[in-house]
Order: C-alpha cells, then structure tokens, then sequence
C-alpha cells in the first residue's frame, strides 16, 4: 500500500478494512489468511480489541471459523487467486451479524476486503418476508371470501372461501372481473356502487353475487380501495347468516317451555333469561337472578377444593369456558361443575355453554343448559367406594384376624386427615384408601402370613415385600394414586429406619405417614396369634413415645388431641 493518505482514509473510515494474506498448506490448498491490515471498525464490528488482530491469522483469532455455514477462507483464496473483484452477503457467527463484503485480489494470494454491517436491514427484510406470510395465512384461513381486484376491476387475488363461496376454481377467478359475477350488472346501482366505492375508498353493501352453476347468493360486500387502484373486498354470505338467527330465534321461543333448564346471558355474563324449569331446579325468583353474573351460582372455591379439585383445576375449568364461548370459532363448552341452590344445598351440574353470534361474528349472548347430574353423581361415588373397599378386603379375606381392622384403619385416617387441614375430598378418599395398606398380603404365603408365633428373620423379610407387591398392583392408575402411596410407604419411619426405601421425614408421602400411625395403633389395640391386644393407654403412650421416630411429630399431635375419639371408635368397631 503506497499510497498513504488512500490507507489513513481507510484506516479511519466507518467500515470495516482488512488487507490479508492466503495461508497454504504443503499441497497448496488455502488452509488459513492472515491480517496485514486492519482498521479499527473492522475490529468494531467483530467484537475485537483495538490492536488485536493485525498480523495474526484469521483461525487464531476466530478459532471457531470454519464452524460457520459460509466458507470464508475458500471465498476469500478464490478472490485472491483468481483477481477481480467479488460481492456478496454472509452470516458471521463470530459477530453475530449479517455482514455485506466486498473483495478484491491485490495480487497473488493477498486480498483486500471490505465489511458492512447489513443486519438491520436483513432482520427488517425478514421481519417483513414474515408478515407477508402472516398476512397470506390470515387471508386464505379467513372464513369469509376475500377478494382483491387490480384498477380494472379484474380478480387478481381470492381465497378458498371466496372460490368455495362462488363455486370456482382460483384460475377461474382469475379470469373473471367483478361484473362477471356481481349479480345484473346492468342495474344502474351497480355503477353507482362502483362510483362510490371509488370516490369515498370504501364501500358496505347488500348485493348479489352470480356462482358458477348460476344460482345467486346473497352476501354482504365490505370493499376499500387500498394502492395502485386495487380494491380488497370482504365477503359475508348473508343467506346463512339470516338462516342462522332465524334458528337462534326459533331455539329462544322453543326453549321458553322445555322442561330442560336454561340460562341466557349478555356477553359480559350477565343474566338476561330463565325459565321456569331453571327456577324450580336452582329455587331462585326470576327477579334475584336477573342482571346479576352466574357466579352466585358459584360455591366458591374452597368448596371444590373440599371435594377434590384443586386451585388449579378450579380456575382453569372457568377460564375454559369463558374463553370457548368467546371465541367464534369454538363457541361452546361442555364440562361438569358444583352450583349451590338457593337453599345451601350442592348440586353436581353437567353444563353445556355455548356462545351466540350475530351475522357479523359479534357475540350477542351466551346460554347455558344445566343437568343436574347430583343423584348419578351420588351413585357413582358410592360405586367407586365400594369398590375401592372390596379391593381393600382382599387383604382382610387372607388375614381375617384382623377383623374390623381395615374400617377403623379408614375411619383412624379421615379423623386425622381432618384436623391436619386436608379438604374433604382428601379426607374421604384416604378413609378409602387407607384400609388398602396391606393389600399386598394376597401375595404372601400363608405359612408366613397366618403363622401363630413371631417370623424369623428371613420370614420376616419376606413379610417385608407385601409392600412392593401391593405397590406393583395398583401403581400407575390416576385413580389410585394415594392408594399406590400408601401401600408402598406405610411402613416407612420419620427416622428413616423404615423400609422398604428407607425415606425420612416429609420425603414420605403424607397419606402413607397417617396410615402408618393409624395401622401401628389398631395393630397395637387388636390380638395377634403372636400377641396380646393392648390397652388404649399403652397403645396412645407408645404413638405419643414414637414423635420424631417413628412417626410424624405433627400427626402425633394431632392424635394426641384426639386419641379419645379413637378409643371410641375402637369400641364401636371392636373384634
């Protein structure tokens, strides 16, 4: 570079400068090119240290070069080699931009190159390839016809539902203009239409538009003008629309004497309508419901809670259904909630809600239609505890010294479950599941089960399994997932001394902590082959001599408060 006031120029200009030389290996195949020159923007724009990078090679500063999907040692030896002068765009990893470079052979295997920071404008190229796209989605999903013209009024855009709408392809549409298929073109309003529309830039009209086989539909045309002379236009079948609020009038009058319970809202869910079958049903006057919001329907959520459905579950299972009703395309929900009558008492309800909408897409008004599902919902529940309860006897059936052992086990559990805080649907499930501790017994020989006299240390290990067996029969299923807990982990201590994973302290599942407790005192209260029965007092003493050990300090608190409760059941329920 002789020229000096040319390379000051370049050194101090705004884009990045580098004069660089080819590195080749002993084949002679470029390998590498090193920096003779660089300006400080260049150093700028790859992230370098002033200073840093002349006289070193490329691969020493940017080791990780040849990581990048562009080849910029091949591009470069090429330029270098072959002279003239080359352009083009690339990706730098190294500065994480998109860089434009110009390059050009200052003599054999030496290069001279020229770095322009171009991300800006790639991001804002791609930003706008992406709402084109966007916008190109939008259109051809619309459900409604939308079709765009050019200043002749020539089709020049459509999408599927326009082309559905009037029974052509989209070639076809393409070769037609508006007065192909706008329905008596003649008609002097047509012109006057066109007029307006050019003049004002937009035009809303009832019209006609002729389809393919002839027929005429009746659609509502929402057109503006929008550049060069085109003309976007919206198009709304107002037959269908008309046909859907004659049914929606005709569902109205129709349900006004149903015996099936109805709830009609405005949009913002207030209440505009019941009928009668939903003021027997609920035991509300027309006159306290309307205008007020469903939600005095609602027993809150410390009531679903109670009974089983989690804060979560609870909040979730409204906003489902507000938003399915608001949303046009979805329109309805169904789903089973708890609603108070006026009277206190719940009811189990099975609601279908659906979302209704005007011609334009508007939500007009929201009806529910309630079933109360309480009495099946009753049975249900009582089919499944007698269910869960013959399971559980499965285990009594091979130990039937045991005796009421597993209904006190179940009724142990709810009381201590109770005054630890748990909602009643916690509470009534481990009174079911509580009692299925040892269902893991039926696998166990009854040399070793109903032996009369203390097991042997190997017998006694094999006792020990009932635990993982009983686990292995009902893991996995939701239903039964305190279920699962318990019989795994009711022998396990606070102390960690338990078995049959050794867990300590709140690593042990809650429900397997109260059956533990619950299982040891009526063990210690009921006669064995091998053993005496306790007295309450001996039995309360040794849970209350065990916090901290065996058991969970809070629960022996608990059990404590309420160990004459549990000496009364035991009495009820003896052997």
């Amino acid at each position: 570079m002789e020229n000096t006031a040319y390379r000051d120029v370049l050194m101090a200009s705004s884009f990045g400068y580098t004069w660089n030389q080819i590195i080749y290996d002993e084949r002679g195949e470029a390998v590498d090119y090193r920096y003779l020159e660089v300006n400080p923007a260049y150093e700028r724009l790859l992230g370098l240290p002033e200073g840093s990078a002349a006289g070193k090679r490329v691969l020493e500063v940017f080791p990780d070069l040849r990581n990048d999907a562009f080849d910029w040692i091949g591009t470069f030896a090429q330029v270098a080699e072959e002279g003239g002068q080359s352009e083009f765009e690339a990706y730098s990893n190294q500065a994480g931009k998109w860089l434009r470079l110009s390059v050009s052979s200052s003599g054999p295997g030496f290069f001279t190159a020229f770095s322009f920071d171009i991300t800006e404008s790639r991001e804002t190229e791609n930003k706008l390839r992406a709402s084109e796209r966007k916008n190109r989605y939008y259109i051809e999903h619309a459900p409604d016809g939308i079709f765009i013209t050019d200043e002749n009024l020539r089709y020049i855009d459509v999408n599927s539902a326009g082309c559905e709408m009037l029974g052509y392809s989209r070639d076809e549409m393409l070769a037609l203009r508006v007065g192909d298929v706008a329905d008596i073109p003649e008609n002097a309003a047509y012109g006057e239409h066109i007029s307006s529309l050019l003049s004002t830039g937009r035009l809303r009209v009832n019209g006609g538009l002729r389809k393919k086989d002839g027929t005429t539909v009746r659609v509502i045309l929402d057109s503006i003008l929008i550049e060069n002379g085109m003309t976007l236009t919206f198009c709304m079948d107002v037959t269908e629309q008309e046909r859907l609020v004659r049914e929606k009038d005709q569902y109205f009058s129709a349900f006004q004497t149903t015996p099936q319970p109805i709830l009609i809202t405005d949009p913002e869910g207030n209440i505009t309508s019941v009928n009668d079958a939903f003021v027997s049903m609920y035991g509300y006057a027309r006159e306290d419901v309307l205008g007020k919001n469903p939600n005095i329907l609602n027993p809150g959520r410390e009531v679903y809670e109670n009974l089983g459905v989690g804060v979560f579950e609870y909040e979730k299972r409204f906003s489902d259904l507000w938003q399915a009703v608001a949303d046009p395309g979805v329109k309805s929900w169904r789903g089973e909630i708890i609603n108070r009558r006026r009277n206190g008492n719940l009811v189990w309800v099975s609601l279908l809600a659906s979302g209704v909408y005007n011609e334009r897409g508007k939500l007009t008004s929201i009806v529910g239609l309630p079933v109360d599902m309480t009495v099946s919902h009753e049975l249900a529940e009582r089919s499944r505890v007698q269910l869960y309860q013959t399971i559980a006897d499965l285990a009594e059936l091979r130990d039937d010294a045991t005796g009421n052992h597993m209904k006190r086990v179940g009724l142990f559990a709810k009381l201590l479950a109770r005054d630890y805080g748990m909602s009643q649907r916690y509470c009534d499930d481990i009174e079911v599941f509580a009692p299925m501790h040892d269902i893991g017994k039926v696998g166990i020989l009854d040399s070793i089960l109903r032996a009369p006299r203390a097991l042997s240390p190997e017998e006694y290990e094999v006792m020990k399994t009932h635990t993982v067996l009983g686990h292995n029969i009902i893991k996995g299923k939701e239903e039964f997932e305190m279920a699962a807990a318990i019989t795994l982990a009711h022998h396990e201590k606070w102390d960690g001394s338990g078995y049959p994973r050794g867990l300590a302290g709140e690593d042990i599942p809650l429900s397997a902590r109260i059956a533990a407790l619950v299982d040891v005192y009526d063990a210690l209260r009921s006669r064995r082959p091998y053993k005496e029965p306790w007295t309450h007092a001996d039995a309360a003493d040794y849970v209350q001599g065990s916090a901290g050990t065996h058991f969970d300090p809070d629960l022996v608190r608990i059990f404590t408060n309420l160990h004459l409760r549990f000496e009364a059941v035991y009495a009820e329920l003896s052997d």
